[in-house]
């Protein structure tokens, strides 16, 4: 039996109203991976505090090793000139660092490498994005959240199983540059730091080329 009085219950209804809430809010606060966070939140031992001023609807930290990420959120343009082309991604997400590695929305992230790229081959990049069409793969406030709060990036991520750099791909934000062409962006890591950068569409994809993705 809840321990609630109505007047409590009364208290939060009129208080969220009085915030804009609609009941549609309320059923997306309900379904909120990280209730717990919010706890922590109102028993002191978490904040909630904006990236940067420019990214306060776009990423929130909720405690050292998860933040929440806003997937709808217009994605930041890479290089003066371009635009977005397109961008898959829906309401706010949790991003959550654990001990096998990163999770977002609950699903762990995983590097995506095609057949066509394995054993020193290559794939162009628009059959390697038509590849991944329907895939749960992460979108750019992902990767640029990620830039941002590095410490939650897995430590394997950073060479392959060979030793090699990896460049990893955030497929679900395409962008195009003034002469018509597509573009993706990508992190890697290099002299100690996360780094980020963007690879030209027309140009081949090999196995140093993953895809995040969440796993199903």
């Amino acid at each position: 039996m809840s321990s609630y009085t109505e007047g409590q219950t009364h208290q939060l209804v009129d208080r969220l109203e009085d915030q804009g809430f609609t009941p549609g809010h309320i059923t997306k606060l309900g379904q909120f991976d990280n209730l717990a966070g919010i706890k922590s939140v109102l028993d002191g031992t978490a904040k909630i505090t904006p990236v940067a001023e420019e990214d306060t609807a776009r990423v929130v930290t909720i405690n050292e090793t998860t933040i929440a990420v806003n997937l709808a959120a217009t994605p930041k343009l890479p290089f003066d000139g371009a635009r977005v082309e397109l961008h898959i991604g829906d309401g706010w997400v949790v991003v959550e660092k654990q001990t096998d590695g990163l999770y977002v929305g609950g699903c762990k992230v995983v590097l995506y490498v095609s057949k066509r790229q394995r054993n020193n081959k290559y794939i162009g990049g628009h059959e390697l994005r038509e590849e991944l069409t329907g895939k749960p793969v992460l979108n750019a406030n992902v990767f640029d959240a990620l830039i941002k709060n590095s410490h939650l990036i897995p430590e394997d991520w950073k060479k392959d199983e060979n030793g090699n750099i990896r460049y990893i791909f955030f497929w679900a934000t395409v962008y195009r540059d003034s002469g018509g062409n597509l573009y993706v962006r990508y992190l890697y890591s290099r002299g100690g730091e996360w780094r980020s950068d963007f690879h030209w569409l027309d140009i081949d994809w090999g196995g140093r080329n993953p895809a995040a993705l969440r796993a199903s």
